[in-house]
């Protein structure tokens, strides 16, 4: 018998993660057919009308957790619609760039919940400071330092900010998949993993 090299997540990593799972699921995230009333995609639309509402979705899939059976399957976080109800356009941009991390592409995350761990950790690159830094010009920083100093410097989730400033959030998806998997390539077959293979 060989000793396992193979580090998997300690006891309390697995705890933490379960108790993550469950806080984001209290919140009651619209099961599909909650989405398909939001969307104007029911069962009961007439079948023009929801052929209408495919086509003018059909480029902003939404991103789902499997939740279980017991809870409605797929569960779909509200941080990717718009206040009309739409999916924010710029969904599908961000999804892209979290498949640049190999843990966070589709053909691994199948059950979509590394993904919203990564959308509901907070950040301190996405508080309310650290974007307004980012943002200035160098002689307005040093211009009046003290107003930066001033805005709230709490960590923020890319899911809080992604309304507001979805750039910002694509931006820090990006930089994170340049950092953790530079030369990846989601595309290139095989170097997806499946979560089956572990």
């Amino acid at each position: 018998m060989h000793a396992s090299t193979d580090v998997g997540p300690d006891a309390d990593d697995v705890a933490a993660i379960l108790s993550l799972r469950e806080t984001l699921l209290a919140q009651n995230w619209p099961d599909s057919e909650a989405i398909g009333i939001i969307l104007g995609c029911t069962a009961d639309t007439g079948a023009e009308s929801k052929a209408s509402c495919d086509r003018e979705n059909e480029d902003n899939l939404m991103f789902g957790v499997w939740a279980g059976r017991d809870r409605g399957g797929y569960r779909y976080p509200p941080f990717q619609l718009l206040k009309g109800g739409l999916v924010h356009p710029k969904l599908s941009e961000l999804m892209e760039a979290l498949a640049r991390q190999p843990d966070l592409h589709p053909r691994h995350d199948k059950s979509g919940w590394e993904r919203a761990f990564w959308l509901y950790q907070p950040r301190g690159r996405l508080s309310i400071q650290a974007l307004a830094l980012r943002a200035a010009k160098f002689k307005e920083v040093s211009e009046d330092p003290e107003r930066f100093a001033a805005l709230p410097n709490d960590a923020r989730t890319p899911a809080e900010v992604f309304s507001d400033d979805c750039q910002a959030v694509i931006d820090l998806a990006n930089e994170d998949a340049d950092q953790l998997a530079p030369g990846f390539d989601h595309e290139a077959p095989g170097n997806a993993v499946d979560s089956g293979d572990l």
